[in-house]
């Protein structure tokens, strides 16, 4: 999808129940637009907790912040690590252009900044249960190709559009497929499947209703977990706080000025 997953319009609201609506007609393409209309427009700063839980019920949090901006030829996203504090400075910054994307990390202990190449996407990001792509896709800066409309189905109770996706990696996806279910009355996503290779499931993405709450732009999940089937770990992306149309120096998304700024 071409924009970022974890703004999209995730609504909660009184009244009769989504599913109880006739779900418009729409083509993947279309499914595509409406989630991408409720995307932040120019800038945002979010405050976040990633919350990992190993299979031994062993818990490790992080916090950072993560800043957004649009510009004429893509967006661009930066993450800064602030705790713990053996990770403290480092940063994880990707940027689109066009149809390409880049991503970049900087890490204290190394004082320098490092490409990450294609065949590293698949690598765990700080430790957590998001890859590199993984979060790449949440952001919406990865370019995916082929969507199809599959049947809808219901999921919590709410009448879903299903579109699988193929990812645009040329084969060097950790991912074979990609299937979202998209709430049809308010064109927000509840989860998310992703198919390793020989079509196994490998990890779900899932957008907790309860944990949606609104903001300028229309509704934002608070809570996204990213469950590994396989490893039998998760990790919670928990937003603390948000602040959109904030002011955001250019500096801050140039790959050869990512070092802590104090």
């Amino acid at each position: 999808m071409n924009r970022s997953l974890l703004f999209l319009s995730l609504a909660v609201l009184l009244g009769p129940a989504p599913g109880a609506i006739a779900a418009p007609d729409r083509t993947a393409k279309e499914i595509q637009d409406c989630l991408r209309a409720n995307a932040p427009t120019h800038t945002s700063v979010q405050t976040i907790t990633l919350r990992s839980v190993d299979r031994m019920g062993a818990q490790t949090d992080s916090s950072a912040e993560i800043f957004w901006r649009s510009y004429d030829e893509g967006n661009r996203v930066l993450m800064r690590i602030h705790e713990p504090l053996t990770r403290r400075g480092s940063a994880l910054l990707l940027i689109q252009k066009g149809d390409r994307s880049d991503m970049f990390m900087y890490l204290p202990e190394l004082r320098r900044t490092k490409r990450i190449s294609q065949h590293s996407m698949s690598g765990s990001m700080f430790g957590t249960d998001l890859s590199y792509e993984d979060f790449e896709r949440l952001q919406g800066l990865g370019e995916d190709a082929d969507p199809k409309k599959l049947p809808d189905e219901e999921i919590e109770g709410r009448t879903a559009h299903v579109i699988e996706i193929t990812p645009a990696r040329g084969g060097e996806s950790e991912y074979e497929r990609v299937v979202a279910y998209v709430e049809a009355e308010r064109c927000v996503p509840l989860r998310i499947d992703l198919y390793e290779a020989g079509d196994r499931l490998r990890k779900v993405m899932s957008f907790p209703l309860e944990e949606i709450k609104p903001t300028k732009n229309g509704f934002l999940p608070h809570l996204i977990r990213v469950e590994d089937r396989i490893d039998g770990t998760h990790t919670d992306l928990i937003i603390e706080k948000i602040k959109f149309d904030a002011k955001i120096p250019n500096s801050y998304f140039s790959s050869g000025k990512l070092e802590f700024r104090r």
